[in-house]
């Protein structure tokens, strides 16, 4: 093993190890496993070099990988903001909620076909607000649908090149080695073959996999809230009156004004109100707080806990809502956000992973798939839903249909499809043309077009491409080919077919899938070219095994939106998601070979 193959062996194994415990950012990973390779630290004739030149480094940004991945961005922003997806299955969605089974099978169904030419992770954003409205309205229990959400988006993924951008990265990837990627629907029979099986397991078997319903809990049931609302009264002799409440400042306690009661009238808790005598101070917050801020001279009137009858008689509301992957809100705490005092809405409880925090959860920075329990007035609240960095899941619907816009942008996918089913144009030019299109048709306006497009994914893509190119170019790749078609020995192709799509698989559940993507394609093509084998179907595997991250919630943003709503736990996705992995990969493997033999 040459020293080049010992360097990426060795950097490869460090970001296997950040992307898995998510100390760092993976974009910022994947830009230090980019920079790692044009470091100059091995010794040669004319001075260190590097693994490779700079050009050669950042060529990924330039990729037509990455302008594809982008322009699937554009054309998922221009489905969701036309109401194409209500034209496509929002009343199917509510005519399948008869009972929770046909409501499973509902949502796994149209979800799937969604996720096919729309961005898996959209596809999650796009539909969990009218599954969770559906569920508070039938009485269901969330964690008994929203995986099946973020499932179907995964398996969607595998039917089309532009169900996901791992597609995308294999397809390019393919079509530098050999001069022809993939086609847009080469995927379809084994992908169709491989949902056929996970829903006949889910009918028969899976559904029990999931966790119990005890009835439909409560919002602040849900989110184990130890927070109480406390009506408290400004004494005529209390030292606040006469002060704002700016000047009281009670949230530097932990606790929040809600409302202020002055005889009829319940005035909103600006900074600059004036605290008069007698006027009613609604506060929230967790009862040692509560406590310490009573000693400044509030006297109690009533303590609730907090639920929706106390809110509503106070006029407040009480919502869910949860941070995209792009949110601003990210890495920073609510207290440092000042979230009250810009939004007018007060955060009663943050769930991460399926578990409230308890702790002080106001200083606690916010991750991507952070749930949040707010409460507030109809009109802040309002507000508040337009607001890109947060998504309210309890009165956020699919979006209005326009219906011109609608058809106009149906008719771009359609011919952006048939264009590169039938090799009119690549995919590569007729992808970004029917994105351009979506733009200059004003289905999507231009800057919404750039706020669609996930920078980190992108980043991620164009920073990872150049370390799979310097596997190929210092021939590690080969070598590692080597190592494993000698260590089978005689064993067939198929044998080497099946332990590659293994790998894939295994992979896929603790990284990133489009990162897996860029690892596999040069290690699978030469396993391939090592064996004898077409490298064409080892791709199209590894393509349909990297969507199978279903046995874990960390390996794709899909799994993670779900898991603070579901109040999922980390035993939920391997008992329901294992067999989802395994059948994926048992039918790729029986199936793909007598579709696209080997040799």
């Amino acid at each position: 093993m040459n020293v080049d193959a010992i360097y990426l062996g060795a950097v490869l194994a460090l970001a296997l190890l950040s992307f898995w415990l998510h100390r760092l950012r993976p974009d910022v990973t994947a830009l230090l496993v980019m920079l790692s390779l044009v470091v100059p630290w091995l010794p040669g004739p004319d001075g260190p070099r590097a693994i490779l030149r700079p050009a050669e480094a950042f060529h990924g940004f330039g990729s037509t990988a990455v302008i594809m991945v982008a322009s699937m961005f554009v054309l998922s922003a221009a489905m969701v903001r036309t109401g194409a997806a209500q034209l496509l299955g929002g009343r199917l969605l509510a005519a399948g909620a008869s009972s929770e089974l046909r409501f499973q099978l509902t949502v796994l169904c149209l979800v799937t076909a969604f996720s096919a030419f729309v961005n898996d992770t959209t596809t999650v954003l796009v539909w969990m607000p009218p599954v969770m409205a559906i569920c508070r309205e039938r009485g269901y229990a969330p964690s008994r649908v929203l995986m099946l959400l973020a499932f179907g988006s995964l398996l969607g993924g595998q039917w089309t090149l532009i169900g996901t951008r791992s597609n995308v990265i294999l397809s390019d990837y393919l079509a530098s080695r050999t001069g022809s990627g993939l086609g847009m629907f080469v995927f379809t029979p084994v992908a169709l073959v491989v949902f056929a099986a996970c829903a006949l397991w889910f009918l028969l078997l899976g559904r029990r996999a999931l966790p119990k319903a005890a009835g439909a809990p409560s919002l602040e049931g849900r989110y184990e809230i130890a927070e109480f609302l406390t009506e408290t009264m400004a004494a005529p002799d209390s030292k606040h009156v006469g002060r704002t409440l700016a000047e009281i400042d009670l949230p530097a306690r932990d606790v929040t004004v809600l409302q202020v009661i002055r005889g009829s009238q319940m005035l909103p808790p600006g900074g600059h109100l004036r605290i008069e005598p007698n006027d009613v101070l609604i506060l929230q917050g967790r009862i040692p707080a509560i406590t310490q801020a009573l000693q400044s001279g509030l006297v109690v009137k009533e303590e609730l806990k907090i639920n929706d009858k106390t809110l509503r008689s106070a006029d407040l509301r009480m919502v869910e809502a949860i941070l995209p992957p792009d949110s601003p809100f990210l890495h920073h705490s609510l207290r440092e956000l000042e979230f009250h005092r810009r939004y007018g809405v007060s955060p009663l409880a943050i769930s991460r992973a399926g578990r409230s925090l308890r702790e002080r959860p106001l200083a606690e920075p916010l991750r991507s798939g952070d749930s949040l329990l707010l409460v507030g007035h109809e009109p802040e609240l309002q507000r508040l839903r337009h607001n890109p960095a947060l998504l309210l899941l309890e009165s956020k619907p699919l979006p209005t249909a326009r219906r011109a816009q609608t058809w106009l942008v149906l008719g771009l996918m359609l011919a952006m499809v048939l264009a590169g089913a039938t090799g009119l144009l690549p995919p590569a030019v007729a992808i970004p043309l029917a994105a351009m299109a979506a733009v200059l048709t004003g289905c999507v306006g231009m800057r919404s077009a750039y706020e669609a497009i996930d920078l980190q994914a992108i980043v991620i893509v164009g920073a990872m491409i150049p370390f799979g190119e310097a596997l190929q170019s210092t021939g590690t790749a080969t070598l590692v080919a080597n190592a494993v078609v000698s260590g089978f020995g005689d064993a067939p192709p198929l044998a080497l077919f099946a332990l590659v799509m293994a790998f894939a698989v295994a992979l896929t559940q603790v990284i990133e899938n489009a990162a897996v993507a860029v690892l596999l394609a040069p290690l699978a093509y030469e396993v391939a070219v090592e064996a004898g084998c077409r490298p064409e179907p080892f791709l199209l595997g590894v393509a349909i095994c990297v969507s199978a991250a279903f046995v874990t919630p960390v390996a794709h943003e899909s799994t993670i939106l779900v898991m603070g709503p579901g109040k999922y736990r980390f035993a939920d996705y391997v008992r329901l998601g294992l067999p989802f992995a395994v059948l994926t990969w048992l039918i790729t493997v029986l199936l793909l070979p007598l579709l696209h033999p080997l040799r």
